[in-house]
C-alpha cells in the first residue's frame, strides 16, 4: 500500500489525530493512573496490538513494575521484573535505553513468555532527557507485526507519558511542600485548613468521633535564649520525630506554630483522646531520652 493511498493517509491523519488530542488531555490529567489508561486507550487506536504495558521503574531503582495494562492476565498487574541479570525485553530496553524490536520473539534468546500466543513484540523507552522511568511495549500475535511509523508513534507516545509522569510528580511534589513544614517535615497550618474541613464532614456522615491534641515545650523560649535558635531547632526537630513515632499511622502531627503541635486523631473520643494524651506524652519523654514536662491538653 503507497505512501499516498488514501486509506494509508486517513489512518496517518487519525493516528495524528490522537497523539494531538493525547498531548491536550495530558496536560489537564493530574492523577497517574489516570495518565495510565489515557495512554493505553490512545495506543489501542493509533496500533494494532494484541497487548500492552507500561512498566515502570520502582524508586529504588531495581524492578521494573507492570503498572497498567490492556490485554494481559488481570493478575500481572504488578508484576515485578528485576533489573539486574534477569532476561526479558523490557528489562534489556530498561537496561539500555533504547528501543527493541523483534519479528519474531520465539527467535530471540531474551524473550521471555508472557502468554503463549505473542509473536512479535515491540518495546521502547519511556524517557526524561537521559533518565530511564521506564518502558512502554505492545505484543502482536502476528510475526514481524509492526513497521518503522509504528515504532515512531510507539515512542511519540512514550515520550508524551514521560513529560505526563514529571508534570505530574512535580506538581506532587510542590503540593507536599506546600502543606508541609520545613524545619521538621510534619505538615503544617495548611494542611490542616484542608484537613479539618474533610475529615469534621467525614466524622458526621459515620458517626465518628475526633479527638484534636494540643502539645507543646515547657519553656521553650528559655532553650532558645540560653542555648541559641539551632540547639531550639533541633529540640523541635526531636520533639516532632518523637511525636511522628508515638502516634498511630492514621493521625496527623501537625506544627501549629513555634512549639505547638497539633495532632489530629479520627475515631477518637475524649475518654481515648485522654488516654491517648498520656500515652503520647510518656512515649516522646521516652523517645527524647530525658524527662521534661510536655503538658499536653484535649481541645
Amino acid at each position: 500500500m503507497s505512501p499516498d493511498d488514501p486509506i494509508t493517509t486517513a489512518r496517518s491523519t487519525d493516528r495524528f489525530t490522537a497523539l494531538c488530542e493525547l498531548a491536550q488531555e495530558m496536560a489537564l490529567v493530574e492523577d497517574e493512573r489516570t495518565i495510565y489508561r489515557v495512554v493505553l486507550e490512545v495506543a489501542r487506536k493509533v496500533l494494532d496490538f494484541f497487548n500492552c504495558a507500561i512498566l515502570l521503574i520502582d524508586p529504588e531503582g531495581k524492578d521494573l513494575v507492570l503498572t497498567d495494562q490492556h490485554g494481559y492476565p488481570d493478575e500481572t498487574l504488578g508484576m515485578r521484573l528485576p533489573l539486574k541479570g534477569a532476561k526479558g525485553l523490557s528489562c534489556w530496553v530498561a537496561e539500555h535505553g533504547e528501543m527493541l524490536y523483534v519479528p519474531d520473539v520465539r527467535a530471540d534468546a531474551r524473550y521471555v513468555e508472557g502468554v503463549p500466543e505473542a509473536r512479535s513484540e515491540l518495546a521502547v523507552p519511556i524517557r526524561i532527557q537521559d533518565r530511564i522511568l521506564g518502558v512502554l511495549n505492545v505484543e502482536s500475535d502476528r510475526v514481524d507485526a509492526f513497521d518503522r511509523d509504528e515504532a515512531m508513534l510507539l515512542q511519540a507516545l512514550a515520550s508524551q507519558l514521560a513529560v505526563a509522569l514529571e508534570l505530574n510528580r512535580a506538581r506532587a511534589e510542590l503540593d507536599r511542600q506546600s502543606i508541609t513544614d520545613m524545619l521538621t517535615g510534619v505538615y503544617n497550618r495548611r494542611f490542616l485548613e484542608r484537613l479539618l474541613p474533610s475529615e469534621s464532614s467525614r466524622a458526621e456522615r459515620f458517626q465518628q468521633p475526633i479527638a484534636l491534641l494540643m502539645l507543646d515545650l515547657d519553656d521553650f523560649k528559655l532553650i532558645n535564649d540560653r542555648f541559641g535558635h539551632q540547639q531550639g531547632d533541633r529540640v523541635l526537630i526531636a520533639f516532632a520525630d518523637a511525636l511522628v513515632s508515638t502516634v498511630r499511622k492514621i493521625d496527623s502531627v501537625i506544627r501549629y506554630g513555634g512549639d505547638e503541635f497539633l495532632v489530629v486523631m479520627t475515631e477518637t473520643d475524649d475518654e481515648g483522646g485522654r488516654r491517648a494524651c498520656h500515652r503520647i506524652r510518656e512515649g516522646v519523654m521516652t523517645a527524647l531520652g530525658a524527662s521534661p514536662a510536655v503538658p499536653a491538653g484535649v481541645q
